[in-house]
């Protein structure tokens, strides 16, 4: 099966493109009231119509004034080649010329060339068109391509220009079908009975009804309701055709031209563009900070320039910079873009994209190199360069945007690579990367141990905050576990083979703290209370407890309440004792039995509870008879 193709018009005000789209395809694109009043087109208009070999072709045409080059912007983004238009009594205009530099300049480069309206000069005038049009091409991506003469109204060499457009559709390289979809959107509206319908082209993926989707840069979500494909409904549409999508869970008034629509997680909005710029010889000096139009896809924005090698660049430079947007825009890695001066308002540039969401210094080390390699990286190559760069493992998600790969490729593309991953390949890193991580890791835990000897280990959350700000718990959680030598402990992480163990000057602390919970027995001070009466120092105080309770010769009750071990035991003794006698017990009996406080008692009853030594029914407890009696010991 053919792929699809759309066509474009381009060119001046006035020289047919709408009659020359309705001659081809049977319909006025012309749809707004304006528009049929004044009798020039002001926003984009969308045909289909199908080749002489049976292709079904779309068609878009675009306004021609100079008041509405951002509309036809929007309208090329997407096309596969080009008709630009001339007509026969007025030749190259303004128009022209800045329609071909627009197209140049965001990588068109099929087209024809069709000089219409040839029925309304004669034939010495019409061979001078021809060749100034020639002449005007020369150096273009069209300079080769056929130059069609024709007239829509009478139909003169009409058919010539169907088989020609019949031939450069089989010229035309695909847009790619696999991998997430993108669809720029260039159209809102709403049908009765359906609901909100954004038009567009898919530029890239596939689209099926009830897809989940998520609409840039705003991130809103929604589902395919339904698809249109030439007016007809489908269930699924291919990169390279426009649609129509009935989007579900939306209103009208949340979107607007310049969105895209895509799988959720996959884009968001950029307010930083770095680019590789090329300007049109005939564009201004631009100075440091200059205020632009940026057009990317169907969406506009404005920005300023940053550049990092110079305060001022000139007409005809090529150059990497920064476009500083004032609001974001839904735009990735490789996308072509346009800029246009502030005021007044014409095409002074465009180039392609080479990161999004990043800003540079001046100074940076290598950065105009890194920058050129980054630009001519092929799809391995970026990959890789991706993941030396990141400060962390990144998901084949995230590989798949920054570098606009299918995702399905990215795990053969880093085949042979020196990278880490995870065993199921999901999350990946430079191999150097992971083995300066994983030792700065093992480093952060044997310094920790040595300030801490008591400690059962360092605590996961602070060890994820200094070693793994910022990462997703699932990159975290896996690259904690391809490290051996580290043994994640409940709450804790340690280095293999440390165990707490008191320094010297900490022992008669320890034995002097243990001496006071025995003598507390049931009637227990606070652990505070303890660590200022052996005159431990403030800064091993809560280490000095800890290292007790986890090794279980003190039972921790709640925040700075403890038992002996041996106290602990007596109490589960009188509990079991008591609760086998009557057995049931309220808590004040057991509290009676205890002899203690009512604070220590509900302690101690709520931790027998939590160790399925005792079980609550009602306001009364029973021994359970289905746990052997243990102590909590390091549990606690």
């Amino acid at each position: 099966m053919a792929h699809p193709i759309i066509f474009g018009t381009a060119g001046h005000i006035d020289h047919g493109k709408t009659t020359l789209t309705r001659a081809l395809t049977g319909q006025d694109t012309d749809r707004l009231p304006e528009e049929k009043s004044r009798g020039i087109s002001i926003d984009l208009g969308f045909a289909h119509f199908v080749l002489p070999s049976g292709r079904r072709a779309a068609l878009i045409d675009v306004p021609g004034h100079e008041r509405f080059v951002r509309n036809m912007v929007a309208g090329v983004h997407g096309i596969d080649a080009v008709l630009l238009v001339v007509a026969a009594d007025e030749g190259v205009m303004p128009q022209t010329r800045e329609h071909l530099d627009i197209l140049q300049l965001l990588g068109v480069h099929h087209g024809l060339t069709v000089v219409t309206k040839a029925d309304v000069v004669d034939s010495e005038w019409l061979d001078l068109v021809v060749e100034t049009v020639r002449e005007e091409l020369s150096g273009t991506f069209l300079e080769t391509a056929p130059l069609l003469v024709v007239d829509a109204i009478s139909g003169r060499g009409m058919e010539a220009l169907r088989q020609a457009l019949d031939v450069l559709a089989d010229q035309v390289e695909p847009k790619p079908q696999e991998g997430f979809p993108r669809l720029p959107v260039d159209r809102v509206f709403t049908v009765r009975g359906f609901g909100t319908v954004v038009t567009g082209t898919l530029v890239s993926g596939r689209l099926r009804v009830e897809d989940p989707v998520e609409i840039a840069p705003e991130g809103i979500l929604s589902r395919v309701r339904g698809l249109e494909v030439h007016g007809e409904k489908v269930g699924e549409a291919v990169a390279g055709q426009r649609v129509a999508v009935n989007l579900a869970g939306v209103e009208r008034s949340q979107l607007y031209r310049g969105q895209v629509v895509s799988r959720p997680g996959m884009m968001r909005g950029e307010r930083v563009m770095v680019v590789d710029l090329s300007l049109l010889p005939s564009a201004p000096a631009l100075a440091m900070n200059a205020p632009v139009h940026c057009h990317v896809g169907t969406a506009e924005g404005v920005g300023r320039l940053y550049f990092y090698d110079r305060n001022q660049a000139k007409g005809g430079e090529r150059l990497f910079c920064e476009i500083r947007l004032e609001s974001p825009l839904a735009v990735l890695r490789g996308d072509r873009f346009l800029i246009r001066s502030y005021s007044p308002i014409t095409t002074i540039g465009g180039g392609r994209v080479v990161e999004v969401g990043v800003r540079h210094r001046r100074r940076e080390a290598r950065l105009l190199e890194r920058l050129s390699e980054l630009a001519q990286a092929k799809e391995d190559d970026l990959l890789f360069r991706l993941l030396e760069e990141s400060p962390r493992p990144l998901s084949l998600q995230e590989l798949s945007v920054a570098a606009r790969v299918v995702e399905e490729r990215v795990g053969g593309l880093l085949q042979g690579l020196p990278v880490w991953s995870d065993p199921d390949g999901k999350w990946w890193w430079a191999k150097a990367r992971w083995a300066e991580w994983r030792e700065r890791l093992v480093g952060t835990l044997r310094t920790y141990h040595a300030q801490h000897p008591l400690r059962m280990g360092m605590p996961k959350e602070q060890a994820r905050a200094e070693m793994a700000p910022g990462w997703p718990v699932r990159a975290w959680s896996l690259a904690l576990e391809a490290v051996p030598d580290v043994v994640q402990d409940r709450e804790w992480l340690r280095w293999q083979g440390f165990e707490p163990a008191p320094r010297p000057e900490e022992v008669g602390y320890l034995e002097q703290l243990i001496e006071r919970s025995r003598a507390d027995g049931l009637h227990p001070r606070s652990a505070s209370a303890w660590l200022e009466e052996v005159g431990a120092p403030p800064q091993i105080g809560p280490d000095l407890i800890d290292f007790l309770a986890a090794s279980g010769r003190l039972v921790r009750l709640e925040e700075d309440l403890y038992l002996s071990r041996e106290a602990w035991e007596q109490a589960v003794a009188i509990v079991r004792e008591a609760l086998r006698q009557q057995q049931a017990a309220t808590t004040a009996e057991l509290r009676e039995r205890l002899g203690t406080n009512r604070k220590v008692a509900v302690s101690l009853l709520e931790l027998m509870d939590a160790q399925h030594l005792t079980r609550r029914i009602g306001d009364r407890r029973v021994w359970s008879e289905t746990r052997e009696e243990a102590l909590p010991g390091g549990a606690i």
